[in-house]
C-alpha cells in the first residue's frame, strides 16, 4: 500500500476518531473490575495500539494539512471531538496505573493530556466564540459537546490516582482532582441543558441523530466514576472528608441522570436506523465508550453504596459493551479491508477519515 493511498484519509481523520483507544481502554478497565483479566490485557495492549497509531496520524495531520485541522477545530459541530484525544491519554494512563506499572509513565501520560486539554478546550472555544457565522443552536450542538465533561473527568481520575505517588504534595494533587471533577459536573449541567433544548423543541431529521449523543449518557457516567474514586481517596487518605457525603450524592445523582438517558437514546438510535442504512462510521465509538464506563461506574458505585444489585447490572452491561466494540471493530475493519485491501489499484471506498 503505497503512503499517498492514506493522505486523503489523514487530511480528513475525523475529529472524534480518538473513541476508538477510549472505547477500547474504558472496556479494558470494566473487565479488569469485573474480573475478566485475560480480556482486559488483550485489550490493554491493543489499546496502546490504536493510540500510538491514530496519534501518528493525527500529528501528521496538524504538520501536512493544518488549514484543515484548523477548520474542524473551529467548527462547533466537531471540534470538540478533538478532546478525544485528552480522554484517551488519560484512559490508557488509568490502565497502567491500575493493570501494570510505570509511575513516570503515568505522569507523562497525565502531563500531557493536560496539556492538551488546555490548548484544545480554549482554543476551540474562543475560536467558536469569535467566529462571525454562528450555526444557531439546531446546528451547533450535539453530543461531541459533553466531551468537556469526560476530558474533565478523565483528568479528575487519572489525577486521584496519582495523588498518592507524589506524597509531599498529596492534598493539592487531590484538590487539582476536586477542580476538575467540579469543572466537569459544571460542563454538564450547562451542555445538557442546551442538548435537551434541542432535541425537544429543534426539528431534528434521522441523520442528525448521531452516535455522539450516547455522550449524553456517557459524560455521566464518567462523572460518577469520578466522584466515586474521589470520595474513596479522601476517606482513605484523611483529606478533605467534608467533601465526602457531596461526592456521594453527586455520584448518585449523574448515576441516574446517565441511566435515565439509556432508553430515550436506544428508542432514537432505532428510529434513525429505521430510516438510514447502519454501516460504520468513526463516530460509532462515541457508543461504545459509554457503554464500557458505565458498566465501571455502576459497579465501583455499587461498592460505595453496598448495593449488590448494581452489580447485577454491571454484568448485563459489560457483555452489551463487550458485543457493541466486536461489532464496531468488525465494522472498522471491514471498512478498511474495502479500501486498501479488496479495492487496491480501482476506486477506493470511504476510509477511515469518514465522518
Amino acid at each position: 500500500m503505497h503512503l499517498r493511498a492514506l493522505r486523503p484519509d489523514i487530511q480528513t481523520l475525523a475529529p472524534a476518531y480518538f473513541g476508538l483507544p477510549m472505547s477500547t481502554g474504558a472496556l479494558a478497565l470494566a473487565s479488569h473490575a469485573l474480573g475478566n483479566e485475560g480480556i482486559a490485557h488483550f485489550l490493554f495492549g491493543l489499546n496502546k495500539v490504536e493510540l500510538a497509531v491514530l496519534g501518528l496520524l493525527l500529528l501528521l495531520r496538524v504538520v501536512f494539512f493544518f488549514p484543515h485541522f484548523r477548520a474542524d477545530l473551529a467548527a462547533p459541530g466537531k471540534g470538540a471531538g478533538f478532546l478525544t484525544v485528552v480522554a484517551a491519554l488519560c484512559i490508557l494512563g488509568t490502565e497502567q496505573m491500575l493493570m501494570a506499572s510505570g509511575a513516570f509513565t503515568v505522569l507523562a501520560l497525565w502531563a500531557v493530556a493536560f496539556i492538551v486539554w488546555l490548548l484544545l478546550s480554549y482554543t476551540f472555544f474562543i475560536l467558536v466564540t469569535i467566529s462571525p457565522k454562528k450555526p444557531g443552536l439546531a446546528h451547533g450542538i450535539n453530543g461531541t459537546w459533553l466531551l468537556f465533561v469526560v476530558a474533565a473527568q478523565a483528568l479528575s481520575i487519572l489525577a486521584c490516582l496519582l495523588a498518592p505517588l507524589v506524597a509531599p504534595h498529596l492534598r493539592h494533587a487531590l484538590f487539582a482532582a476536586l477542580f476538575l471533577y467540579l469543572l466537569g459536573g459544571l460542563f454538564y449541567v450547562v451542555v445538557i441543558g442546551m442538548i435537551f433544548h434541542r432535541t425537544a423543541f429543534f426539528h431534528m431529521r434521522a441523520d442528525e441523530f448521531k452516535p455522539s449523543y450516547w455522550i449524553d449518557m456517557g459524560a455521566a457516567a464518567i462523572t460518577t466514576l469520578a466522584g466515586t474514586m474521589l470520595a474513596d481517596a479522601m476517606a482513605r487518605h484523611g483529606i478533605y472528608t467534608d467533601f465526602i457525603p457531596m461526592l456521594k450524592l453527586g455520584s448518585a445523582f449523574f448515576w441516574v441522570a446517565g441511566t435515565w438517558w439509556i432508553p430515550v437514546i436506544l428508542i432514537l438510535e432505532v428510529w434513525r436506523y429505521t430510516i438510514i442504512p447502519l454501516r460504520y462510521q468513526a463516530g460509532q465509538w462515541s457508543l461504545v465508550f459509554p457503554l464500557g464506563v458505565y458498566t465501571l461506574c455502576t459497579w465501583e458505585l455499587a461498592d460505595m453504596l453496598q448495593l449488590p444489585v448494581l452489580q447485577t447490572v454491571s454484568w448485563v452491561f459489560l457483555r452489551i459493551a463487550w458485543l457493541a466494540w466486536s461489532v464496531t471493530f468488525l465494522g472498522m475493519a471491514h471498512r478498511m479491508w474495502k479500501r486498501y485491501g479488496a479495492r487496491q489499484g480501482s476506486t477506493p471506498a470511504p476510509g477511515i477519515g469518514n465522518r
